[in-house]
């Protein structure tokens, strides 16, 4: 089956890639909104509490987990990470998002800066060892180990930090610092 592609404008290139197929478009747009609409009604009251720019952040941060989490398992955004090693560790090291959600609606930051730093710790070690058969195993195993620490921190967080810190973590350990698609198809 031949699937269209697109062309990503370069200001994209770090989201998407040079190209995407259509459909793998089509579902991080998809997933962002749905996901987005389920989140914003589960935590309704808790948004509408927030000041008008708290949201606005909110939602940007957003928009770039959600977004991420899924553009990040295509091959066009895994592929164009995979030539560019200094790009993957500029990408690990820009992502404090779970910071500055805390920061901005006034969350714990020792919290905050826990799962970020566990996160980060945890791509990074998936980084170094992108070659390794194991790799994928292993970021399973601390991706699951997060998300039983994120789990045990339910009572002191708000639920939508807790998606935004599940999220976070889906997004940087497993769905970008993983090698998702083969060296051979880079090439094929």
């Amino acid at each position: 089956m031949n699937e269209g592609k697109v062309n990503i404008p370069k200001f994209f290139h770090e989201l998407f890639g040079t190209e995407q197929k259509k459909s793998d478009l089509a579902i991080v747009i998809f997933f962002t909104v749905l996901s987005g609409i389920i989140v914003s009604v589960v935590t309704k009251d808790f948004l509408m509490a927030l000041r008008w720019y708290q949201n606005i952040v909110l939602l940007l941060l957003y928009i770039d987990i959600a977004g991420g989490v899924i553009a990040n398992f295509t091959f066009g955004t895994d592929t164009y990470y995979q030539t560019r090693p200094l790009g993957r560790w500029v990408f690990i090291a820009i992502h404090i998002q779970p910071v500055l959600c805390a920061w901005v609606l006034g969350g714990s930051m020792a919290l905050a800066f826990s799962v970020w730093g566990y996160t980060i710790a945890s791509a990074i070690a998936i980084n170094l060892l992108r070659t390794m058969s194991f790799q994928k195993s292993l970021a399973g195993a601390l991706l699951t180990l997060g998300l039983i620490g994120i789990v045990l921190i339910s009572e002191r967080v708000e639920n939508i930090l807790l998606i935004i810190y599940m999220m976070f973590m889906i997004k940087v350990i497993y769905s970008f610092a993983v090698a998702h698609h083969s060296e051979k198809a880079l090439h094929g």
